[in-house]
Order: C-alpha cells, then structure tokens, then sequence
C-alpha cells in the first residue's frame, strides 16, 4: 500500500538534500584551505594531482552519503507504509480507498472482502457505487461532489452484499494522496443489528401507544356519558375523580411513548 503525506514526504527529502549540500561545500572549502597551506609549504612541487584527488574524492564521499541517506529514508518509508498497512487491514471495520472522480476501489482490507461477499480481485473492479443499492447511489454522488467536512461521522448509509442483502453503515472519510491518484480512505462500522433494533423499538412504541390510548379515551368518554345520562342521580364523586385523574396518567404515559418513538425516528 502505498499512501503518501506531502508534508512528510517532502520533509526527509528537504534534509537530505541540505546534509549533501552542506557536506558537499564544507568538503571543497576545507580542501582548498589544507591544498594552498600544503602549496605555499612546498612552491617547487607540482601538486596539481591534489586538486584532482580533491575532486575524485568529492565525489566518492557525497556519493556515499547520498547512497546512505536515501537509503535510510527508503527504510523509514517501507517503516511507515508497512506500519500504515497494518493498521489498514487490522481495523474492525470495513476500510477501502477510493479514487475521488471514479469512486472506484483502489485498495480494501480483509474485513470488507468477508463482508460484502466479493474477492478483493472483484472488489478492485468495482467502485463505491455497486455496494450500494440504486437509490442510493445519486444520493452518494450528489453527497461526494458537494462541499463536506471530513474526518468525521458522514452518517448512516445503505450498503449492499453481493448476494443482495441490505445492510447499514456508519462511515467516514478523509482526503488521501494513493499512487499518485487523490483519493478517499473510508472506514465503514456496521451498526445494523443497532439501527434495525432502535427501528424495532419504535414499531412497538408506536403500536403500544396507539392500542393504549384507545381504551383511554373510552374510558374518559364513559365518565363524560355517565355524568351526562343521570345529572340527578348521587354518584360516587371521589369514584369518577379518581377514574379521571388515572385516565389522564394514563394518556401522559402514552404521550411520552409517542415522544420517545419520534426521537428514535429523528436519530434513525
């Protein structure tokens, strides 16, 4: 996997190419400073062999050093990508990248391949689109060309197994830089048994609500009819208040089922 930083990437070559220079200069300064004190020593010797060692070893030591330090940058790379690498495919969830334009894959970890059922070799013929049922996938595009913020929960989406199994995703995302192509790098929790039990939830919310307040309005619509047909008769008042009062309970417990389903509704 090859997942570039430009600040880090561009950092180690800044200082290599700094260490060649300042070596480079130090090495022909000093060398001509010790060459003339060895020439005004000895005025009747040839020593223009020394100018050409001089060069020849120039060379040969900043070759050298070049050699050494790329080579140790190379290591910290292959470090840092390996390390990357692990993280990638020892993640929980599903992680994939993908390119910015095509949406197609361009890298995915293990946990996505026994997921959704495809090979990786399918997979990375295939984009972030055919994970996903079709109504979905307008609402996708439309949500990748629009101005998002990054880094952060995107949400909750409708994913699709190959065998054609509809299940939901937490996802997010941020902006990569893969193989030279700009890119995203997504990590995708599934919370399907969550968001399925939450929607569960709400039906039986709704349904006990809606079958208890029936009998509670029947029971305030008898008190009503009682005090309406024998306005002369003694009656137990304390006895009516009484079932008043608990009816009423009764439809504020019933409302406050009603609010809780909305607010699972709103977060779902």
């Amino acid at each position: 996997m090859e997942i570039q930083s430009g600040y880090a990437t561009r950092r180690p070559f800044f200082f290599i190419i700094f260490i060649y220079l300042a070596a480079g200069l130090a090495w022909l300064y000093l060398g001509s400073i010790i060459i003339g004190i060895v020439d005004r020593n000895n005025p009747h010797v040839d020593l223009r062999y020394l100018y050409t060692s001089k060069n020849i070893s120039f060379l040969l030591f900043t070759g050298a050093a070049l050699f050494f330090l790329l080579r140790a940058h190379h290591k910290r790379l292959l470090r840092a990508e390996s390390n990357y690498f692990k993280l990638f495919e020892a993640s929980p969830g599903a992680v994939y990248v993908m390119d910015k334009t095509t949406f197609r894959f361009l890298a995915v970890n293990d946990v996505m391949v026994k997921k959704y059922g495809y090979s990786r070799g399918q997979l990375l013929k295939m984009s972030a689109l055919d994970i996903r049922p079709k109504e979905e996938r307008k609402k996708l595009k439309d949500y990748l060309y629009s101005d998002h913020t990054e880094g952060h929960e995107t949400g909750i989406w409708l994913h699709q197994k190959k065998n054609g199994e509809l299940f939901y995703m937490l996802i997010s995302h941020h902006s990569i830089k893969f193989k030279d192509n700009d890119a995203y790098i997504v990590i995708a929790i599934d919370i399907d048994r969550s968001v399925r039990n939450e929607r569960r939830l709400k039906e039986i919310a709704w349904t006990n609500s809606h079958e208890i307040r029936k009998p509670v309005s029947n029971i305030l619509g008898l008190v009503q009819l009682m005090k309406a047909e024998h306005p002369d008769e003694p009656t137990d008042t304390n006895l009516v208040e009484m079932l008043v009062t608990s009816a009423h309970e009764l439809d504020t417990v019933v409302k406050k089922i009603n609010s809780h389903a909305e607010e699972l509704d709103k977060r779902i």
